[in-house]
């Protein structure tokens, strides 16, 4: 720490010369050299002579080969005595991380001065600072490389241990990371490899950093779902996540065991088939009486009892205006491939849910997952593509959603206890 602080006022003796008095001082930690995707704190402190009149804003920019994040939303203020001279400032503090060997330079910090109105009052720079990045023996540089101190990683499946399947039938597989000083955007994309007949269905990521007095726990969780389009026997390909380990100095790896699973065609024996005719049958000649005595009752209350017309309307228009109708609607819909009218059927249905519906609606995840998949679609850059499976899984979400049971509000007995005269 002595000779970080040595650093610091070796790196503000340009800065003092400014016509405003601030200096701006910048250091790095480890300082001078490094191993690729190792994480680097960069000190930058700004400083006023006797008074700080407001805290500044400070920006580092990324850099070919660099990555710059910060953390924390306020910086860390400091007091100290350069010369003859007091000052008071604050230190703000970036992760920075090497995503490529050889030397490298963090671009200079950029400050925003702010007057004591919040007002901005000028700005001024620090210097920028290089650094010496290696890439350890065993380790691709190509992409992302995770360097910590701790990183585990584990995985789920849905269903758990099911290894037979018909074709249609899903598998949802779930990997979560987690690394000590990196955050989940400095972690690897998965790559997912599948064989012929089985379509993958990637989630947008789940990130879940935790900060604690200034240091990141990074947490990640990927989730792709597997569609079994035809018959066969398949292997889902384990997964190997390489990592260097800052503390042993070596080459680590987290290996994720994949799954072989079985996909077969429904089939339909010939005992079946002709069971299936005869309850076919007993079920039509069922469902042709019922449908004759409910015609038969309508039309005698249709024509035969008095207001009986205007009720079976009113109760249609009812049950049109419902939030069941809403969703079968929404289902029939979502399930065509169409985003736009699948997002008015949404739009529709979600005006008639009571609210237990749109508390369990925020709280499902994988309804709100469907909904920014559909919105991105219609409404992000570049537009998402929608598919008849996406529309699928909103359907399926939606139709999990329990129905409202509304109250019926009772008359009250008593006269109200501060009754309105009438003038």
């Amino acid at each position: 720490m002595p000779a970080l602080a040595l650093g610091l006022i070796v790196a503000a003796s340009p800065a003092l010369s400014q016509p405003s008095g601030v200096a701006v001082r910048t250091a790095l930690d480890p300082a001078g050299s490094a191993v690729v995707g190792q994480p680097i704190s960069l000190y930058v402190d700004v400083l006023f002579p006797d008074v700080m009149p407001r805290p500044p804003r400070v920006s580092v920019a990324d850099a070919p080969g660099t990555q710059v994040m910060r953390f924390e939303s306020q910086g860390l203020t400091i007091r100290e005595t350069i010369g003859q001279q007091s000052y008071v400032g604050q230190r703000f503090t970036f992760a920075v991380f090497p995503r490529r060997g050889g030397r490298l330079t963090v671009p200079a910090p950029q400050v925003t001065l702010l007057d004591p109105g919040g007002d901005v009052a000028g700005t001024t720079a620090g210097s920028p600072v290089g650094l010496d990045v290696t890439v350890p023996p065993g380790i691709d540089a190509s992409g992302p490389v995770i360097a910590s101190s701790r990183v585990s990683a584990r995985q789920t499946w849905s269903p758990d241990e099911a290894t037979r399947f018909e074709t249609g039938g899903a598998l949802v597989r779930a990997i979560t990371r987690e690394a000590a000083d990196v955050p989940a955007l400095g972690m690897p994309e998965l790559s997912f490899a599948v064989p012929d007949g089985i379509r993958i269905y990637p989630d947008p990521p789940v990130s879940e950093d935790r900060v604690d007095r200034g240091s990141v726990t990074g947490h990640r969780t990927d989730k792709v779902t597997y569609v079994f389009e035809r018959a066969g026997t398949f292997v889902l390909p384990a997964l190997v996540l390489p990592w260097w380990d800052l503390r042993t100095k070596s080459a680590q790896a987290a290996n994720l065991e994949g799954r072989s699973v079985t996909v077969t065609t429904p089939a339909t024996p010939a005992a079946s088939r002709a069971g299936f005719r005869i309850r076919s049958r007993t079920w039509l000649l069922a469902s042709a009486g019922l449908a004759a005595i409910l015609a038969t009752v309508v039309i005698a209350a249709w024509y035969g009892a008095p207001g009986a017309r205007q009720a079976w309307l009113a109760w249609r228009q009812r049950r049109a205006a419902s939030e069941k109708s809403a969703r079968r609607t929404l289902r029939r819909v979502a399930r065509g491939g169409d985003a736009a009218a699948t997002y008015r059927a949404f739009a529709e249905w979600k005006t008639r849910l009571s609210p237990s519906q749109i508390e369990w609606v925020s709280r499902n995840e994988a309804l709100g997952t469907a909904a920014a998949q559909l919105e991105r679609s219609l409404f992000g850059p570049g537009g998402e593509p929608w598919t008849p499976e996406r529309g699928w899984r909103l359907a399926e979400a939606a139709w999990s959603v329990p129905n409202a049971h509304a109250r019926v509000r009772r008359p009250c007995a008593l006269p109200p206890l501060n009754p309105v005269g009438r003038s």
